[in-house]
């Protein structure tokens, strides 16, 4: 019996020290060795010269480039095909020179992404984005601790808020088992100072009961999904409950935050919302400062706007992992650039906006709603399944498309039943349909979720 297994079985204070027991190992983990030294360090470059700012990049960017031509076999045999030389790079515009990388071709042969060198001392991690295709991918240690001394520097510091303060978190692990309907529908993770809330249980029956939880925990922050935190958001505003959830910040991200989302979330919560994106491939990272623009981390990925049929899509370039660089990395996420230097005084460039993948959510019977970003966490470990889709035209049923990969059987099926209906409930009908190939929109982009059930409902 895995970990999984016994965690889900086990009663609610076993839970709870398992989830203490989690933080502890990733207190460790993701806190000690270099990250102070580099929180302090992005915060003292981030009001550096856009100039200087650039000539850093530019410089990470070539000992990165040095380093994949080295160590890494697809880069290596890439580069030497293309008689590309990294110590020529003098501009994140000479990565032209080298062609787009899909999610596809690293899952198709990730292996030869991955460094010769410390092979044996790297992180095991696995992202799905929005996309519901899964990735495997490794991580240095040290790329784990600069991604979480980012956060800390440019993101919690930014909102007023740090490691250790008080902090209800909406993500997408499913702590709470699909069955339970009774709640608790949230576990303590004292080594975070975390009450960890589920966002697969949220519903018109069971919001209450969310809000005199976060009510008696009296969090600084609340972070978490957008679509999570939102429904959080409507619901205090529909019942008037205004002021009974007083958080100094809240931080959203993983899905796209619409003007009116902004607006319910700082009305409900009486607070500064504040934006951010990253990919789980340590690419890219991108997030608000306290005067509202959206800041490249310059440290963390060379960024390329390219153009395609339906905007300008992100391309990164990761320059904190040297266990699986990725190179001209396709996000599937559209942004928009901006000239101006921000009133803030950091030199960090701007994005006027993230567009990100407008994807829809799945509502079940019960009213709950679950956005994309939790929703793919499902298909992620299915191991042999190529891409998959959710399409939703009835409040009580879903279709699930599934283009499989070579071995993919009935058991897999069975599995990937078991994690949807941890995040979805037990009630909502679920029909699965393999195909050749997904739809993609006319812009040859796959969405995950694909919904005609309007998103929102009007307010009195």
């Amino acid at each position: 019996m895995n970990l999984s297994n016994v965690y889900s079985r086990s009663p609610l204070l076993v839970q709870n020290a398992m989830a203490s027991g989690y933080g502890l190992r990733e207190r460790v983990r993701r806190y000690h060795g270099s990250f102070r030294a580099t929180v302090a360090e992005l915060q003292h470059r981030q009001w550096e010269d856009p100039e200087v700012l650039r000539a850093d990049q530019v410089a990470r960017l070539r000992a990165q480039l040095t380093w994949c031509a080295a160590e890494v076999p697809h880069y290596r045999d890439e580069f030497r095909r293309l008689g590309f030389d990294p110590a020529e790079v003098t501009d994140v515009a000479d990565l032209a020179a080298l062609p787009l990388l899909d999610k596809e071709a690293v899952r198709a042969d990730p292996e030869r992404f991955v460094a010769d060198a410390d092979r044996g001392h790297l992180i095991a991690q696995t992202t799905g984005g929005t996309t519901g295709t899964p990735l495997r991918y490794w991580a240095t240690i040290d790329a784990v601790r600069a991604n979480y001394a980012t956060y800390e520097a440019r993101s919690r510091r930014w909102a007023g808020t740090r490691f250790g303060d008080r902090t209800a978190s909406l993500h997408g692990q499913p702590i709470v088992p699909a069955e339970q309907q009774e709640g608790p529908f949230w576990r303590r993770n004292l080594a975070f100072n975390q009450l960890y809330l589920s966002v697969y249980h949220l519903n018109d029956r069971t919001l209450p009961a969310y809000i005199d939880a976060l009510e008696a925990f009296d969090p600084r922050a609340v972070v978490g999904y957008t679509s999570a935190v939102h429904r959080l958001a409507t619901h205090l505003l529909d019942t008037g409950d205004v002021g009974r959830v007083s958080p100094s910040t809240v931080m959203v991200s993983s899905e796209t935050l619409s003007a009116s989302a902004r607006e319910d979330i700082e009305l409900a919560f009486g607070c500064r919302v504040f934006n951010g994106y990253s990919l789980g491939e340590l690419v890219a990272y991108v997030s608000e400062c306290p005067h509202g623009s959206l800041h490249v981390s310059t440290e963390y990925g060379a960024l390329e706007l390219v153009e395609t049929e339906v905007g300008s899509e992100i391309v990164a370039t990761g320059l904190i992992n040297r266990g699986m660089p990725l190179v001209r990395y396709r996000t599937g996420d559209l942004a928009a650039a901006s000239t101006e230097r921000c009133s803030c005084g950091r030199g960090l460039p701007v994005f006027s906006a993230l567009q990100g993948r407008a994807d829809d959510v799945v509502r079940t019977p019960e009213g709950s709603v679950v956005g994309p970003a939790p929703m793919s966490l499902a298909f992620q470990r299915v191991a042999r399944l190529q891409r998959a889709q959710v399409i939703q035209d009835d409040p009580a049923s879903i279709t699930v498309l599934l283009e499989p990969a070579p071995g993919f059987d009935d058991d897999d099926e069975a599995f990937l039943d078991q994690e949807l209906r941890k995040r979805l409930g037990t009630t909502l009908a679920i029909t699965y349909e393999r195909v050749s190939a997904l739809p993609r929109t006319s812009g040859g982009k796959e969405r995950l979720v694909v919904s005609s059930i309007a998103r929102d409902r009007p307010r009195s």
